[in-house]
């Protein structure tokens, strides 16, 4: 299976319109399509000729329920079984200073990965925490805990991260997952059930 995975568009139509061009079976976005919300419509016509084949988790800066007004397979807190291959995951992201639409604290990103279960592609917004891929330009650990948990614990064959952008086309291994954060300019990988 061909899989296309990206994050962090932020209303970057080009770039999203040259995603959706590209061959895949499936394509996973990690979030951030917008800043605010302000474009989801516009992305959400972009993306309709692959909505139904497109697995997507907020970002920090959008909310789970204005996704679904948008996406079919919105997969935050839950798990789909994509031709034998169990999707899901979490948005969102830890707080943050700027206050943006959807931050959690630890203890709510823990009842959510501790429901969602074993997957085979693990997606979160936010890298795990104590990676490379959550280390900011300044030093600072935009990380999650419980993502870096779910990971440690469920050991999904690949993870997808976003959030911290000047990561965006890094990798990482944590135990036997590889964590990719694949940026705006997306990453086609094979998977295999």
């Amino acid at each position: 299976m061909r899989i296309l995975a990206f994050s962090d568009i932020h209303n970057d139509w080009h770039q999203l319109r040259s995603l959706t061009q590209e061959d895949a079976d499936i394509y996973i976005c990690a979030g951030d399509l917008t800043f605010g919300e302000r474009g989801l419509e516009t992305a959400a016509d972009i993306l309709l000729p692959i909505n139904d084949l497109l697995y997507i988790v907020p970002g920090n800066n959008e909310r789970p329920d204005h996704l679904e007004e948008f996406f079919r397979h919105v997969i935050h807190g839950r798990v789909e079984n994509v031709k034998g291959i169990r999707i899901g995951g979490i948005g969102g992201s830890p707080r943050t200073p700027f206050n943006t639409l959807f931050e959690w604290d630890e203890d709510y990103a823990y009842k959510i990965l501790e429901r969602l279960g074993k997957t085979d592609i693990f997606v979160s917004h936010t890298p795990p925490k104590g990676t490379e891929l959550a280390r900011t330009m300044s030093g600072h650990d935009a990380g999650s805990e419980a993502v870096r948990w779910y990971i440690e614990e469920y050991q999904p064959r690949v993870a997808i991260v976003g959030h911290v952008h000047e990561r965006a086309g890094s990798e990482t291994w944590i135990g036997e997952t590889v964590v990719v954060n694949p940026g705006l300019r997306g990453k086609l990988f094979h998977f295999s059930p």
